[in-house]
Order: C-alpha cells, then structure tokens, then sequence
C-alpha cells in the first residue's frame, strides 16, 4: 500500500484560528466594557456607602447602611468576577493573536533585515568617502600653516625694512582664511564622521533583533503549517502506536539526519542576507 502522508491540501488551521482570534478579541472588548462599567459602578457605591456612614451618628449601622454595605459588597465581588473574565480573554486573545501574526511578523523581520543592511552599506560608504575627505582636509591644513609660516616670516622681515610701513601681503590674508574655512569644515566632517560612526555601531544589535524576531516568528509558522498537514496523518500515527501499546497516546518519530539538513538548510536559505 503506497501513502501520500506529505499531501499538500490544507486542513484551514490557519482559517479558523483567524475566526477564533476575531471573535475573542470582540468578546475581549465586550468583557473589558463589561469589567469597567461593574468597576464605575463599585465605586459609586463604595463612594455611597461611605457618605451614609460618615453622616451616621449612632455606634450602630442602620437598615441604610447595612443595606448600602451589601450593595457594596455584591458590586465589589461582581467587578472582580468581570475583572478576572476580561483577563483571562485578554490573554487568550493574545495569545491566538500572536501566533495569526506570526506570518506578517516574519516578513516585517524580513524588510527590516533587507533595510537593515541596505542601510549599513550605505554608511559604511558614507564613513569611508567622509574619512576620505577628512584626511584631504587635514593634510590641506598642514600645508596651509607651513606656507603661512613661510608668507608671516617674508611679511616680518619687510616690515622691518620698510620701518613700520608695511601692509599686509594679499596672499597671507587670502592664506589665513583659507585656514579657517578648512578648519571649520574639517570640525563639520569630524562631527558627521562620529555620527555616522554611531549609527553604524547600533546596526549589528538592530540586524541581531530583527533575525531574532525573523527566527520566533518562522517557528510559529513551522508550527502552523505543521497543523494544517497533521491531521492527515493522525490516523496512521495513532494506528503506529496503538499498535505497540493499546493505551499509547504518544508517538515518538525519528528524524533522519538528511531530513534534518534539508530543513536547516531551508531555514537558512528563508534567512534575508545580512
């Protein structure tokens, strides 16, 4: 007998657990109002009740403020019964949601690995091209100063000559501001330098996060599409271990070191290049 156990159709796991998580978040939020309106209205007669005391001058409570004491009571136990009801959704809900979102999550951890290293590229080229013209820079600078010092000694030595006379040579002023623009820009390309320096440091740990969440997310969705192909194979399962004990509830499978390559492999492939 030949079996097609890997058959392709889908069982709608996925489908209906879309459904499932739709109608406990619309139950959630009923439940919430619900929890909310017993809270308001706890405390309103929490507030009641303390305001019939406090005008009470006897030793003893009366017939009001037993009663508003009940009433109290009853309104604290109802909050709390709701209150605990809206968790218990919300943590059903969330959980269910998790697992529908899985399929988006990965594929959002997908885009931002692809920018993630888009993104590094760009500012490793932009720290090179940046270092680049820092070195220019600096290298300018020093050539500015020595020919200024140069340019100040022949002005020193005529103004000497001409016995106080003197006016300043053209190109010295031309070389002295040339070295302060280069030095002005030179401090702009530091700063950009140790920005982009910065932003290329927070990369890797961004890149770690986002396969991180690639990774859980891809798992949840192993987990789904294992659901929508098991129940084709439960019957021959539970007939394999029924088989080897009657009360068998647990059937252990081995798989085989290739099968298990192959999967790493595909997992590895599925992994956006970094």
């Amino acid at each position: 007998m030949k079996l097609n156990l890997f058959s392709k159709k889908t069982t709608g796991y996925y489908e209906r657990i879309k459904a499932e998580c739709d109608d406990l978040g619309q139950r959630e939020l009923e439940a919430r109002q619900a929890a909310d309106d017993a809270k308001a209205d706890y405390e309103a007669k929490a507030r009641a009740c303390y305001e019939l005391e406090s005008r009470s001058s006897g030793p003893y409570l009366g017939d009001a403020e037993s009663k508003a004491r009940r009433a109290r009571d009853e309104a604290y136990n109802q909050s709390e019964t709701l209150q605990r009801k809206a968790r218990d959704l919300e943590s059903r809900h969330l959980s269910l949601r998790s697992t529908v979102q899985a399929p988006a999550r990965m594929e959002e951890a997908r885009q931002t690995i692809t920018r993630l290293a888009r993104e590094r590229e760009a500012l490793r080229t932009d720290v090179s091209k940046t270092e680049a013209l820092i070195g220019k820079l600096q290298y300018r600078i020093e050539e500015l100063q020595q020919r200024i010092a140069l340019e100040t000694e022949s002005a020193s030595q005529a103004m000497v000559a001409a016995g106080g006379e003197f006016v300043m040579p053209e190109a010295l002023t031309r070389l002295d501001v040339e070295l302060r623009v280069t030095r002005a820009t030179l401090a702009t390309r530091q700063t950009k330098l140790a920005e982009l320096q910065a932003a290329l440091k927070l990369i890797p740990d961004q890149l770690r996060d986002a396969q991180r969440a690639f990774s859980h997310a891809r798992a949840t969705v192993a987990e789904i599409e294992l659901q929508e192909q098991l129940p084709a194979w439960l019957d021959v399962i539970a007939l394999a271990a029924v088989a080897a004990s009657s009360d068998a509830r647990k059937y252990v499978i081995e798989i085989p070191r290739e099968a298990a390559e192959a999967a790493r492999a595909k997992l590895a492939a599925e992994m956006p290049a970094a």
